[in-house]
């Protein structure tokens, strides 16, 4: 602490030489010793209170008279020095931790200093691009990081491998694609596919192939106007586009031009087609039988009528969906012109009420219905008139989403529908189990259905899904109860004491009785199984053990991993 004092004493004076004048340094120089030796005594007094209250501590007596100009605070750096003192008399070694960190911080070369390599111990100068030590302490030389880079590159590559994989097989698994290695047709199908900008002809590769590449440009958004000019050969019979959101009106009209013996034609998501390209249609496909419009939102009803008249006569199947422009007019040219016409789907339609389906009795040849996720409620009774007129045909009936229908229709359907195999009713939650197990008891003149949909049927019970189990066991192929979420146990020990021989597909998700007992008892009662949809079933695990062949979706175990 004496040397603080005489370092502040010292700087207190030559403080305060320089501000006297010279006469003030003459009159001083000739003072006798008394006063100059009282006057250091004053200044040194001051000073020492200074420093006592820079450190926190009061002074024991004050000074009479203490100048003003003489008060002076501690500089930083005697702060720093009394701090640290206090801190090693208190035992607190925090600074010195600082100061050890700094310094190692210091350590580390920068670029362009010279170091010392860690592997080799050789001299080198540091860059951006020195890499560390294998132990994380020092840097690797240039030849030394060298040989360490494959090592580090490999194992990045193995982990993003490792996830890409895992994101191909999750992917595969929901959109259905089973097959574990694929074969050279099928890669090269796929490569032709990813590379389909530069590709100039298709050749000579078989229709079945020429589907397969389109439907995945199709589903990649790849089919353009460009790339659709290389499915268009003259002697086709067959065209299909998946996805005609890129294709120009124009471009589709085309087909009309270039494929005039088509027979089969079906268009998804055209919303750019207009009028002009169905009436070039209509008046250059002579020999169009099937033709499908999905999405062609554009297109007024006074086309659709124009294109009745003009190909009406020949035409057995037609499909239209997702347009609020085809209505009353429209099905009634539909009706009036295509009296041979045996399949029609009409999904998602905004304007088309009972009175419009009604119009559908002047049709008897049909064998495919389609009535699915209508904007307007349906009601039975149009539907009761349509199957009694055409019910003793009808192999096909799909009504989804149309909420309104009820039990009177179950009626309808076992009294009229003998040759029926398939049978979609999704979504209609007024349909009771009484009613389902009425429409499967007795139904003599129907030999058993192959496709069952009945998702969302909330109020199946177990007694009603057992009836039609016992009645469409051994022809069943594919079968879907997805959230009936009444099925009990016993609907699943009543499904293990039947057979089931050409069951393929069976949709039991978000069933709360579904566990792993309900996988094993299905793949003995059905050889043929290949699928399982088990979506929110919690008492599914990685316990059960699947036969060879079979692919259980939805898994959570599955997809956790």
């Amino acid at each position: 602490m004496d040397d603080v004092f005489d370092e502040d004493e010292e700087e207190a004076e030559e403080e305060v030489k320089p501000r006297r004048g010279r006469q003030r340094g003459a009159a001083t120089s000739q003072s006798t010793p008394q006063t100059t030796e009282s006057s250091r005594k004053r200044k040194r007094m001051t000073t020492v209170e200074v420093s006592l209250v820079a450190l926190g501590e009061d002074s024991e007596s004050e000074p009479e008279e203490t100048p003003v100009r003489s008060k002076k605070k501690p500089t930083k750096a005697q702060l720093k020095k009394m701090k640290e003192r206090e801190a090693r008399r208190n035992g607190d070694e925090e600074a010195d931790s600082d100061s050890g960190m700094d310094l190692y911080r210091v350590s580390v070369p920068v670029p362009g200093q010279i170091a010392f390599c860690a592997e080799c111990n050789c001299r080198f100068t540091v860059t951006p691009y020195s890499r560390e030590g294998p132990d994380g302490e020092g840097l690797l030389c240039h030849a030394c990081g060298k040989k360490s880079a494959p090592i580090e590159k490999a194992e990045n590559k193995k982990k993003q491998v490792t996830r890409t994989n895992k994101k191909s097989s999750a992917r595969a698994l929901l959109d259905g694609d089973h097959s574990e290695v694929k074969t050279l047709q099928e890669l090269c199908i796929q490569l032709v596919a990813k590379h389909i900008d530069d590709v100039e002809a298709l050749g000579d590769i078989g229709s079945h192939n020429m589907d397969k590449i389109c439907q995945i440009i199709s589903k990649n958004r790849s089919l353009n106007d460009h790339t659709m000019k290389l499915f268009i050969e003259p002697a086709d019979h067959v065209l299909r586009f998946y996805d005609c959101s890129k294709i120009e009106s124009d471009s589709l009209r085309q087909i009309g031009a270039f494929l005039p013996s088509l027979r089969r034609l079906q268009l998804k998501f055209c919303g750019r087609m207009r009028d002009d390209c169905l009436d070039y249609y209509g008046t250059q496909l002579k020999q169009l039988e099937s033709f499908e419009i999905y999405g062609a939102f554009n297109v007024k009803e006074e086309t659709y009528v124009r294109f009745f008249q003009n190909r009406g006569r020949k035409l057995k199947e037609f499909g239209v969906s997702d347009t609020s422009r085809f209505r009353a007019a429209a099905m009634e040219a539909l009706v009036d012109n295509c009296p041979d016409l045996e399949v029609l789907r009409l999904k998602t339609l905004t304007n088309i009420d009972d009175e419009c389906i009604r119009l559908l009795t002047g049709l008897p040849n049909l064998r495919v219905l389609e009535i699915s996720e209508p904007s307007l409620d349906l009601t039975d009774q149009p539907i009761i008139d349509i199957l009694n007129t055409c019910g003793s045909g009808l192999k096909e009936l799909n009504l989804n989403g149309c909420f309104q229908l009820t039990d009177t229709l179950l009626e309808a359907i076992h009294s009229s529908c003998g040759q029926l195999e398939i049978l979609e009713l999704e979504e209609l939650d007024l349909l009771t189990n009484d009613g389902f197990s009425a429409l499967f008891t007795d139904w003599s003149i129907n030999p058993g259905l192959k496709h069952v949909n009945l998702s969302r049927c909330v109020l199946l019970e177990s007694s009603g899904f057992a009836r039609m189990i016992d009645h469409s066991a051994r022809a069943l192929e594919k079968l879907s109860v997805n959230s009936c979420k009444e099925l009990e146990t016993d609907a699943w020990d009543f499904v293990m004491e039947v057979e089931m021989p050409v069951l393929e597909e069976i949709d039991v998700s978000f069933i709360r009785s579904v566990g792993d007992g309900t996988v094993e008892g299905l793949m003995k009662v059905a050889p043929k199984l290949a699928v399982v949809k088990g979506w929110g079933c919690f008492r599914l695990t990685e316990s059960v053990g699947l036969k060879e062949g079979l692919h259980l979706v939805g898994r959570e175990a599955d997809l956790l991993t």
